[in-house]
């Protein structure tokens, strides 16, 4: 059983538009939830590593972009990477990013 997570929206939407014969589209909803899933897992890493290990955290949340966009949450904690690398200015930057 998949745990409820906002990834799970989209495979609910697939299952419906299944159900209906839009295999599709389905198929493209259903890659949606792939890619949230992934991404959920890289922010997972970033959160766990980031005080210890900035770079891999960077890492993983330029994936999380990559798949689902810019978040609130990304840019805070790659304020916070770059904090621990040295990088005030960086992080600053971020964090000024993650207001809007």
């Amino acid at each position: 059983m998949i745990q409820h997570s906002p990834a799970s929206r989209y495979l609910e939407v697939g299952d419906r538009l299944v159900k209906r014969g839009k295999f599709r589209k389905a198929a493209a909803v259903y890659a949606r939830y792939a890619d949230a899933c992934v991404a959920e897992a890289c922010l997972k890493i970033a959160r766990t590593c980031v005080e210890q290990d900035p770079v891999s955290a960077l890492k993983a949340l330029a994936e999380v972009e990559k798949l689902t966009g810019v978040s609130k949450e990304g840019r805070k904690l790659s304020a916070r990477a770059y904090q621990q690398l040295g990088q005030p200015e960086i992080a600053a930057r971020f964090l000024a990013a993650g207001a809007h």
